[in-house]
């Protein structure tokens, strides 16, 4: 039998499992199909989420998906199921459109987005021990920092890196919606940066 924690642990397991598996996909479909494509397929995608949420608010069962949602939705998410999904797309859809003639800088913040925060989530779960705000930790806030560092380096100079990387563990870090927030700020600053 699971404890709690143990219950926890597994569901964000689970959660940025899939995270990572549809973010992987997402970026090979960006690169592939360019900023306006990905925008459509992206928008059908959120629009269907946001018909399944509807439904499963509704108590209607949809196969496979409502066991994925039971799976990984967090307790604060219950009003909206899927909420962190439609979040995730509608950023995207706004970064997509936003920045559609920069495809490095939607990639960039898409791949902060997709690994900084599964991978700080993880190191957190695992190695927290040094809480700093809510479910935050300082481990995993320092594994944020630096898999974004990486990510961002990747495109962009090392003190464009830095500097983006530093302003996005502090917004990761404060009580918004890091599905939403996170991203439009990397790529914002991004934008402004360089």
């Amino acid at each position: 039998m699971q404890t709690k924690k143990e219950s926890k642990h597994y569901k964000e397991y689970a959660r940025k499992t899939i995270h990572l598996i549809f973010g992987i996909a997402f970026l090979i479909m960006i690169q592939i199909l360019g900023t306006t494509q990905s925008a459509y397929i992206l928008f059908a995608l959120l629009i269907i989420g946001l018909i399944a949420s509807f439904l499963i608010m509704k108590k209607i069962e949809l196969p496979i998906l409502s066991t994925i949602v039971k799976i990984v939705e967090r307790e604060n998410e219950k009003k909206l199921p899927g909420k962190a999904a439609i979040m995730f797309f509608a950023s995207a859809i706004i970064r997509l459109i936003i920045f559609q003639n920069n495809k490095n800088l939607v990639l960039t913040s898409l791949s902060v987005q997709i690994f900084a925060d599964a991978f700080a989530a993880i190191i957190g779960i695992n190695f927290g021990k040094h809480k700093i705000f809510r479910e935050k930790t300082l481990e995993g806030s320092t594994t944020f920092f630096i898999i974004a560092l990486i990510c961002i380096n990747y495109f962009y100079p090392l003190h464009i890196a830095i500097i983006t990387a530093l302003i996005a563990t502090i917004v990761e870090i404060l009580p918004l919606d890091d599905n939403l927030f996170v991203p439009l700020f990397t790529a914002g600053l991004l934008k402004i940066l360089i």
